[in-house]
């Protein structure tokens, strides 16, 4: 795999017009535990990506394929989900208490700003999805 790569194993679970839909078994790091069925912190969860078609492979339902992303789309995502609500959480934390607003004022209208901030973001979900682009190689080449 090239450096500055990011790659997922999976299975092609549909083929649309436009690329395919590759399932991928995302586990948490005790999910391949022997004694996970004991453990309620163990979790598997199925997710479905979108790739669109870029090469000349052609797969079918039932391949198994790796799917990849720049690590630099990785770092954009963890910026949008986690380090901009964090930036707004503290400024208006300190802002609010600077007023002199009461802490459940704060805490309402903190939550209110990131709620906010998500709505922005889903209502722009297909504007900010093009910048996340994932290519799609057979399973045997990595």
């Amino acid at each position: 795999m090239k450096k500055g790569v990011i790659g997922h194993d999976g299975v092609v679970s549909e083929v649309t017009a436009s690329g395919y839909k590759v399932s991928i078994v995302s586990k948490s790091a005790c999910a391949g535990c022997h004694a996970k069925g004991l453990c309620s912190a163990a979790d598997m969860a199925d997710k479905i990506i979108d790739v669109k078609s870029s090469g000349p492979e052609v797969f079918k339902v039932g391949d198994k394929v790796t799917v990849n992303m720049e690590e630099s789309m990785g770092m954009r995502a963890v910026w949008l989900v986690y380090a901009i609500p964090a930036v707004i959480l503290v400024t208006f934390l300190l802002y609010l208490q600077r007023l002199g607003a009461s802490e459940l004022t704060t805490g309402l209208s903190v939550l209110g700003a990131i709620a906010v901030y998500f709505v922005i973001l889903y209502l722009f979900r297909k504007k900010i999805g093009r910048h996340f682009n994932f290519t799609i190689a057979s399973g045997e080449d990595n």
